[in-house]
């Protein structure tokens, strides 16, 4: 993506600011709308990611990283979209139908507008950064209590996001988008927890959102690194 389209599009975010006080609803307007994108079979990008990484072996100094995260998983979890969503707006739909039937949904799917910042719940390593045809652009991390997380269809992944990076609690991952198998619906964040591969509902730990302090800090970093690329132009 060029330097102009980061610049501008970052500017267009901070706009999102003023949900510390206001909720912005996803631009698709109900819950019916994501419905019916979904109304079609679609490939499972739960499967997609699966096997990538199941193929994949982290490197040591990855590892070592990995073995430092706490042992204890955290419980209560921060919705993993920074800013746009609160917890009433959350729709049960882990375990949902999908493909008439032949499988379910293994993620929670957040609707958020496009461009939303996507951040750490938790401290956490990132193992993977990959783009599929049905998950789309995505990334996993490594996180407490041996679990991963990962966040499909991102428009784009932030700055610096590669296997290796080690993120704190509200770090910038990437952007609500719709990319894979969700182009042309309703842009969400599709929002996976496994834990020695076996999904597990995020719905029930999503209980809070992140603090205003939290908020703020991202979007001083939003604004460093945008003032950042524009005198290098």
């Amino acid at each position: 993506m060029s330097t102009f389209k980061h610049a501008f599009r970052r500017v267009a975010l901070l706009a999102l600011a003023v949900s510390i006080l206001l909720p912005v609803h996803a631009e698709a307007a109900t819950w019916q709308d994501y419905v019916r994108s979904y109304s079609r079979n679609r490939s499972d990008e739960s499967t997609e990611v699966r096997q990538t990484s199941s193929r994949e072996r982290y490197s040591s100094s990855i590892q070592r990283a990995v073995n430092k995260l706490d042992d204890d998983k955290v419980e209560d979890l921060p919705i993993p979209v920074m800013l746009g969503v609160s917890v009433p707006q959350l729709s049960k739909n882990f375990g949902d139908p999908r493909d008439g039937g032949a499988r379910t949904h293994e993620g929670l799917d957040i609707l958020a507008p496009r461009g939303a910042f996507v951040a750490s719940p938790t401290e956490a390593v990132v193992v993977k950064v990959g783009t599929g045809s049905s998950a789309g652009k995505y990334v996993t991390t490594a996180n407490p209590g041996k679990e991963t997380f990962t966040y499909m269809h991102l428009d784009d992944f932030a700055d610096g996001i590669k296997a290796g990076v080690k993120l704190a609690p509200g770090d910038l991952i990437g952007y609500v988008g719709d990319t894979g198998n969700a182009k042309g619906g309703v842009t969400h964040l599709h929002f996976e927890i496994r834990k020695n591969r076996k999904a597990m509902d995020p719905y029930p730990r999503l209980t809070r959102e992140f603090t205003t302090q939290q908020r703020i800090d991202l979007l001083t970093e939003v604004l460093k690194d945008l003032q950042a690329e524009l005198k290098r132009k």
